[in-house]
């Protein structure tokens, strides 16, 4: 937290509107110290309080709606009493007087949750100052692909991918063991992306070089159309790009928002129930992705839905939502 504030303090912006995703606590108090506007994005409606789901600290997706709007009322003030100590050091250190509940603060304010409408819809009890958009998804031409990885996803069948972003498992080893097994015992080759977690570097030492790919990332748009099975953690960005694929999703969730992603993929059809990712052995994770390489319904969901998701783009919408605060900003 000092070092939000600290990266704020050394800036001196000479801008209309501050947009904060991830650093929202700093951010509203710096616009606030700026005397300009402030809109905080996210990217999953779990992290507003709705009666569909609860906090993201919660891995449970199936309470009921009134458990669902309790724990949003008690998780809030206890929240926030956690976060004042920091925030308000922070705040004197911008010159303004402290507050009580700094996740209050941010309640009032403009919030965007930018996340599909069929895959992340919006509760209808969402405070008053959220509003939704679609996705927003950066309109670049085709990525460039490693003709490497371009020949290896041209094999047959096509391989399961497996990659974990920026999580990092407790047991990065054993996981990238389990994966390896699994995508052999379905008879399947398999892209492994490091990422933060470097499975990578955790393969078994005598793996095949012809049925494992290693890479340290690839362009998801480029490479989920051409996958049999997403494997990952559960991440917003992923769990968009392999609906827009139209690609069965096997998700093994680590923390907070995952486990919402995992529930609403399970509940569309787009995959196999999620599994917890201290869960995972190489026996269950064959079966779960067996399901979602095998199971006719997943793939008729996938095809459904995928075309109506990769035409949405949220961005657009998101610009002329930015320009009216901004406006009404000016008018204040």
């Amino acid at each position: 937290m000092p070092a939000l504030f600290d990266s704020f303090i050394r800036l001196d912006p000479d801008v209309d509107l501050i947009v904060g995703s991830g650093v929202q606590l700093a951010a509203s108090s710096a616009a606030e110290w700026k005397e300009i506007a402030y809109a905080s994005a996210v990217f999953c409606p779990c992290v507003v309080p709705n009666g569909d789901a609860p906090p993201p600290a919660f891995r449970t997706q199936t309470l009921p709606r009134s458990i669902n709007r309790l724990l949003w009322q008690i998780g809030v003030p206890i929240g926030g009493l956690a976060l004042r100590g920091l925030i308000n050091d922070g705040r004197e250190r911008l010159g303004l007087e402290p507050i009580d509940n700094p996740l209050s603060l941010l309640g009032r304010q403009p919030v965007i949750v930018a996340a599909d409408r069929d895959l992340a819809p919006l509760a209808d009890d969402a405070p008053e100052s959220v509003v939704a958009t679609d996705a927003w998804i950066l309109d670049e031409p085709r990525p460039y692909l490693d003709p490497h990885v371009d020949a290896f996803l041209d094999g047959d069948p096509p391989p399961i991918y497996a990659g974990f972003g920026s999580m990092v498992a407790k047991n990065a080893a054993q996981l990238a063991s389990h994966v390896v097994d699994a995508a052999r015992a379905v008879g399947r080759r398999l892209v492994v992306a490091g990422g933060w977690a470097s499975l990578d570097r955790h393969l078994p030492v005598d793996i095949a070089a012809d049925d494992i790919l290693v890479v340290s990332g690839v362009p998801h748009r480029a490479v989920f159309p051409r996958v049999a099975a997403v494997v990952h953690h559960g991440g917003a960005g992923t769990t968009t790009a392999a609906a827009r694929a139209g690609v069965p999703q096997v998700i093994l969730p680590h923390v907070l928002d995952q486990y919402y992603w995992g529930h609403r993929v399970e509940q569309l059809g787009l995959g196999p129930r999620a599994l917890p990712v201290e869960l995972v052995t190489a026996d269950i994770l064959t079966d779960r992705i067996a399901t979602a390489i095998e199971d006719w319904s997943i793939h008729e969901r996938t095809r459904a839905l995928g075309p109506a998701i990769a035409a949405r783009n949220g961005v657009g919408e998101a610009i002329d939502h930015l320009e009216r605060i901004v406006k009404r900003g000016a008018l204040v």
